[in-house]
């Protein structure tokens, strides 16, 4: 039987599904719609979302024919007035990528088929009940068949009207945009200045147009305000769509061939929880918010990566309980965040149509990123600064590190590295399902080999929850025999680690620090301060 049911099938679910197969975790994943979705709101991808994808296989298929997102133009009353550039920050990818929703769920979909999974299509969850032991649902097949089935757990993915969360009686706080939208997905004759990697926003006296590129066919997203008291029943039609684009942009843009059309309301909502005891919510069904950023899509993929290694050891029965709810104590503060942002830029571009004639130029001139602030404000974008130090998970004890990542921070990446004979990268090393515990040499690997083989042969006693890596630099990669040696060739490792002394780092299986030490022989203490078991 399927310990864990999957309810939604899109990004959020698909990565959900794969990463617990992936895990061999028996999972069944069902979605109530005939197959992947064409009408695609979500069309760019950020770097530590890539990253992840990187760190399964999946960059290069995710990524094919995508183009990177550099800036923005801004344009008032049809006229350009400038551009602010995207800082490249620190990653495999240092932009984010504009590719087609539907090209990405396609590629998890693969994904999840390759490791023996699939999503079922027609299927819809009508009823839910939970016990001490498990859950069981209904289910309703779209050829007109009901089926009764029971489950460990249950994860709703499956989006902001979700189904499960309603038959949780789950409450879904929050307040809806006063401003309605216009979305389309359309090609553009004449659109031969809207640079396909940048995203490019149109100020007028009458609202906002936001113009993205997204991929095949060079298509165009397009998204524009309207008047507050704008009747958006029914379906928007083609025309009505070109006249605010001409109105706004200039009557040389010509929109053709619509993949579909339609009106939109901005909600900003979070849940209250996101467990009720062996059922999880997670991407727009536990959070909605502004499109704008394109961090809707990302977040979930982030939930659910986040979620499946805890819910995996769960299932496994070596994990305590506790772990489950770390899921929400990080993934709450994040969406929430989430939210705050994407309301501050939404109510900024929608206040220039309230402004005076005479503030608008100032406005303009504010949109502009400073470049003192210009990376700071791209790892935010790009979702590589998250900070779970807060979360039970981080300990950090009394070392003091000079640099290199803390507790709770992303666990950056580190090039120039051979394994295995081969050259790779951080971020390309085999995916584990486990911790990485990096033991590191230091500044000067003679006097540490003796201290660190140790530590390492000691650490073979956590073998249920970590890998152990050795970080060594070439002329003593050998002294390591059985173990797993990363030669660190230029030393690039050490250096972003801050790893001057001999230290280890432990390594969530979803890439975040969770501990850190000069005491090579304490990765234990860890598991015993968290309360996770071991063994």
């Amino acid at each position: 039987m399927d310990k864990v049911l999957v309810v939604g099938g899109r990004t959020t679910g698909l990565m959900m599904a794969s990463e617990l197969a992936r895990r061999g975790i028996p999972v069944r994943c069902i979605d109530k719609s005939p197959g992947i979705d064409p009408h695609v709101r979500a069309n760019l991808l950020h770097s530590r979302t890539l990253e992840i994808l990187q760190g399964l296989g999946l960059d290069e298929k995710v990524t094919l024919g995508s183009v990177a997102e550099i800036g923005f133009v801004f344009y008032r009353n049809g006229e350009r007035v400038g551009e602010s550039p995207h800082a490249p920050i620190d990653s495999p990818f240092p932009y984010g990528m504009s590719q087609s929703q539907a090209h990405t769920e396609a590629t998890l979909e693969s994904h999840l088929e390759t490791l023996g999974g699939k999503v079922e299509r027609d299927v819809s969850l009508t009823a839910l009940i939970q016990d001490d032991a498990g859950v069981n649902v209904t289910l309703q097949h779209g050829g007109g068949g009901e089926e009764t089935a029971r489950y460990q757990w249950v994860i709703a993915c499956d989006g902001a009207h979700s189904t499960v969360r309603h038959h949780l009686d789950e409450a879904f706080p929050g307040d809806a945009d006063d401003i309605p939208y216009v979305l389309g997905d359309v090609l553009i004759d004449g659109d031969e200045d809207l640079e396909p990697d940048k995203g490019h926003v149109f100020f007028h006296d009458d609202g906002v147009l936001f113009a993205f590129t997204r991929l095949p066919e060079n298509r165009h997203f397009l998204v524009a305000s309207l008047a507050q008291e704008a009747g958006t029943d029914g379906e928007p039609t083609l025309e009505q769509l070109q006249t605010i684009v001409s109105q706004r942009a200039g009557a040389s843009l010509r929109l053709r061939d619509p993949h579909w059309l339609g009106f939109f309301r901005i909600n900003y909502r979070l849940v209250p929880r996101y467990r009720q005891d062996r059922i999880f919510l997670a991407g727009d069904a536990a959070h909605i918010h502004s499109l704008l950023a394109g961090q809707g899509m990302n977040t979930g993929i982030q939930d659910a990566h986040n979620l499946a290694w805890k819910l995996a050891q769960a299932v496994r029965g070596s994990a305590s309980a506790d772990l489950l709810d770390t899921y929400e104590a990080e993934r709450r503060i994040v969406a929430a965040e989430v939210i705050e942002t994407t309301r501050k830029i939404t109510q900024v571009m929608e206040s220039y149509a309230e402004l005076p004639p005479g503030d608008r130029e100032t406005f303009i001139s504010h949109l502009y990123t400073p470049d003192a602030a210009r990376l700071d404000a791209a790892r935010h974008l790009q979702e590589v600064d998250l900070d779970y130090s807060a979360s039970p998970l981080s300990v950090s004890p009394a070392d003091i590190f000079q640099s290199g990542p803390g507790p709770g921070l992303r666990a950056p990446d580190a090039t120039d590295l051979v394994y295995n004979g081969q050259p790779t990268s951080l971020f390309r090393l085999p995916a584990d399902d486990q911790f990485r515990l990096f033991f590191f040499c230091g500044a000067s690997d003679g006097p540490a080999v003796e201290a660190v083989r140790k530590a390492a042969d000691a650490a073979r006693d956590l073998a249920r929850w970590l890998k152990p890596y050795i970080v060594a630099a070439e002329e003593t990669g050998s002294a390591f025999p059985g173990h797993a040696v990363i030669i660190d060739q230029k030393r690039n490792m050490h250096r972003i680690y801050g790893a001057d002394l001999p230290c280890i780092y432990l390594v969530r299986p979803d890439g975040y620090v969770a501990y850190r030490s000069s005491d090579l022989a304490s990765a234990g203490t860890y598991f015993e301060q968290t309360g996770l078991t071991v063994g």
